[in-house]
């Protein structure tokens, strides 16, 4: 799989990536309520920067969530739209994975063993998950993603651990915490480009699938009212 395009929407941030060749170019924008007005131009213009038709891509690749319920649907809708029009098959990311792949692209130093992602999930809550980063230098999971109170995330070895994700500054709980870290990066956002990386990590041992099953993992599924 050549020519990958992927798109992340999880997040207040929004990033549309082109992967050709390995070499990874991307828009990317932090605009919160703006992914609708957005996604598609970003698209459109890194098509025509690479001289390259929708039809002529091997796969869209995309951050399947958790996150906001809205952007995700909005990215999700774009992403279904167009592999069914271009007839494509896609990939799922997770958006949490993204944001240790992004976190770690950054310069995690080799000391680190882990990084603690912590994403706000509004509602005094996080969609949470950790992550080690294999020989092939793309994050694996070693916990389950969740969405979690503040006070549940916990550290075993601060020493040898990254924080990554806007929890870390959006709850006091987790800025204390990020001070005792190895590293906190409260700025790492899930992006498109680490979504290429991870979605080619994925087609080693997986294959692409229909347009249909591009679906949303929210974790959460009640938004209505607030948690106990």
């Amino acid at each position: 799989m050549d020519k990958i395009l992927s798109i992340e929407t999880s997040s207040e941030a929004c990033s549309v990536a082109l992967s050709i060749n390995d070499s990874v170019s991307e828009k990317f924008e932090h605009a919160p309520r703006r992914h609708a007005e957005l996604v598609l131009p970003m698209v459109r213009s890194l098509l025509a920067e690479a001289e390259l038709a929708l039809g002529a891509l091997d796969i869209i690749a995309f951050g399947r969530g958790p996150g906001s319920f809205t952007s995700l649907r909005i990215g999700i809708g774009v992403v279904q739209g167009l592999a069914w029009g271009a007839d494509l098959p896609v990939v799922p990311v997770s958006s949490l994975a993204a944001v240790a792949q992004a976190a770690f692209e950054r310069g995690v130093a080799a000391e680190i063993s882990r990084i603690c992602v912590a994403m706000d999930a509004r509602m005094q809550e996080l969609y949470s998950a950790e992550f080690e980063i294999g020989v092939n230098g793309l994050a694996q999971p070693v916990s389950t993603e969740r969405v979690c109170p503040p006070s549940a995330i916990l550290v075993d070895a601060p020493g040898q651990v990254c924080g990554a994700g806007n929890g870390f500054e959006r709850y006091p709980e987790l800025a204390q915490l990020g001070q005792g870290l190895a590293l906190c990066m409260p700025d790492s956002w899930p992006r498109a480009d680490a979504v290429c990386r991870l979605a080619r990590g994925w087609l080693e041992n997986n294959k692409p699938l229909p347009a249909a099953l591009a679906q949303p993992v929210y974790i959460r599924d009640k938004v209505a009212e607030k948690p106990a």
